[in-house]
Order: C-alpha cells, then sequence, then structure tokens
C-alpha cells in the first residue's frame, strides 16, 4: 500500500514515538507522575503570525503568559501549573492563554480568546483549549516526529523535557478562527513548535 504525504508523516511520528520508549527506562511507560511547575516555550511560526498581521489580527498574551518578538521569532511563554507525564505521553496543564485581537473601530474590536490549555502530548485528547469560553479537544493537529521526551536533572531535581512537538491550525483551530474574524481558512498552516519542561514530584 502506497502512503500519502501525510500518511508518511504519521508513520514516522509513529516509529519516533516507538524508538523513544525504547530509549527509555522500562518502568518509565509503567507509572503515571503527577508534575509541579515549569514552562511552556512556543516559537510561534513567524510567517503565520505575518498572516494574522496582514489580516488585521494581532496577538497578545493572557496573564501570566509573555510574547515577544525577535528579528526574526516570535516566542510565547506560558507557566506549567501541573499535569501527569506516563513514558511517553502526558498532559500538561498552563496557566494563561493567547488571544487573537482585530479592531474594529477606535473604541470597538473582535476577539478570540484562548484559555485553560490542557496540553496533551502523545494522547487522544490532544491539546484541550477554551475558546471564547468552549473547550474545544483537539484544537490543533500534533506532530512528533523528531520530538522525543527525555527525563533531565536540574538542581538535583527530575524533570519532564519535551522538545520540538509541532503544532498545525486544524479545522476546529480554523474554524475559531474564521468565527471570530471572518478571516481566510487557515487550516493546515504552521502554528508553531512547543517544548515543555516541568518538574516530577
Amino acid at each position: 500500500m502506497k502512503l500519502s504525504g501525510r500518511g508518511r508523516v504519521i508513520a514516522a511520528a509513529a516509529l519516533a514515538l516507538a524508538i523513544a520508549l525504547l530509549l527509555l527506562p522500562a518502568s518509565a511507560g509503567a507509572t503515571t507522575r503527577p508534575l509541579g511547575a515549569g514552562t511552556a516555550t512556543f516559537s510561534l511560526d513567524p510567517a503565520e503570525t505575518n498572516t494574522f498581521m496582514s489580516n488585521v489580527i494581532a496577538p497578545s498574551p493572557v496573564y501570566p503568559a509573555r510574547l515577544s518578538f525577535g528579528h526574526s521569532s516570535v516566542t510565547f511563554k506560558m507557566p506549567i501549573s501541573g499535569g501527569t507525564w506516563s513514558g511517553v505521553k502526558g498532559t500538561f496543564l498552563l496557566t494563561g492563554g493567547l488571544a487573537y485581537v482585530s479592531p474594529t473601530a477606535p473604541s470597538t474590536f473582535k476577539l478570540l480568546r484562548l484559555t485553560r490549555w490542557h496540553a496533551g502530548v502523545n494522547t487522544l485528547a490532544g491539546f484541550s483549549i477554551v475558546a471564547n469560553g468552549t473547550r474545544s479537544s483537539p484544537f490543533f493537529d500534533e506532530n512528533l516526529m523528531g520530538s522525543i521526551p527525555s527525563i533531565v536533572k536540574i538542581h538535583g531535581h527530575k524533570y519532564v523535557k519535551v522538545t520540538n512537538v509541532m503544532l498545525f491550525l486544524d479545522t476546529t483551530s480554523a474554524a475559531a478562527l474564521t468565527t471570530a474574524f471572518g478571516a481566510p481558512s487557515f487550516n493546515g498552516d504552521f502554528f508553531g513548535s512547543v517544548t515543555f519542561l516541568a518538574r516530577v514530584k
């Protein structure tokens, strides 16, 4: 059977996860551990951000999240307040959020507010996000190819580190943008990548 481009990506991601599982200690996949504080660092795609801006849609952090613009980068950070991790999968609970704002007149604006992120990595639920008051899951297409989780020690404490989780806008997130702003469809566009670092309790 010949796989499509999308099928090859999914197959490669599955292979990467299988390799990651083999590299972890045998007990790692059997125990679910609670997570403590940490940080989720998103590298938003500059081209996609420029597309938003060209449609007069500006990103803005929801406290205590932080957003910064570099010469050729857009970085978005959200605190991790908890979650669980088991082997090569888990969920990070994020604090704050991201809002997209589009002014329609000097004193009015359109808004898409994304809060209460439950960032599922290699889970059926995926990224579960409250968009303008309604929880949607999954909110992104998730690509784990090239992302291998690890346990690292920092100042004597164990942390879960998951790098380079690639996120793409799917039908749910694209529909939320279109509903909020009447914008053209962003379905399938690259949103950005995220690295998670959270202490293991």
